[in-house]
């Protein structure tokens, strides 16, 4: 019996998938660069929550000289950083408030929130933070949004006198920490 054995190119998607999910992140970074096939398994468990292996954290570092759409991921575990360029985004300018899932939770200078991930630079916008109950868009002559208003009430009481921020500064007091869950069995993620 003679058995022919292709090229790993040519592994179904579902093994490369099981196999890749299990890599420690630097090391998934580089077989998302082997080939087409294995680029494919590469961005399905980064978009779709298949990462399965305990991470070892990296962390996420922007500098002003490097430009507003570049960021470095530092691995511990190698101890060094990673250049990732993220052409579509101002990641420089935005606001980290949480992290998880390979996903950050970011607020960019208009205080909007986004998913963004940084190694497929993958980019889904939140509800709008005028969707909030307290938070009220002021617009300026031409009829564009120019600050907020936040109320300070609760369904009891009212807190205090209401305050007036500017677009980037509305994330300083509004946001303070997201958490981000992947659920298996709607296979999407939810930010609380």
């Amino acid at each position: 019996m003679e058995i022919v054995a292709g090229g790993f190119s040519d592994a179904p998607q579902e093994i490369l998938t099981d196999i890749f999910a299990l890599l420690e992140f630097p090391d998934l970074v580089r077989v998302g660069s082997v080939c087409s096939s294995w680029n494919s398994a590469y961005t399905s468990i980064c978009s779709f929550g298949q990462y399965k292996c305990s991470q070892a954290p990296c962390l996420i570092y922007t500098s002003e000289s490097a430009g507003d759409h570049v960021a470095f991921l530092y691995s511990l575990v190698e101890k060094r950083s990673y250049k990732l360029t993220l052409p579509d985004l101002h990641i420089q300018r935005r606001y980290l408030i949480g992290s998880s899932h390979g996903w950050l939770v970011t607020a960019d200078d208009r205080s909007e929130m986004h998913l963004v991930n940084p190694v497929t630079s993958e980019q889904i916008s939140l509800p709008s933070v005028i969707t909030i109950e307290q938070v009220t868009p002021i617009l300026d002559e031409a009829g564009a949004i120019c600050r907020y208003r936040f109320s300070r009430h609760t369904a009891e009481a009212i807190m205090g006198p209401s305050s007036t921020y500017s677009l980037s500064a509305s994330r300083d007091h509004l946001f303070h920490k997201a958490l981000l869950f992947y659920d298996t069995s709607a296979g999407s993620y939810f930010v609380m």
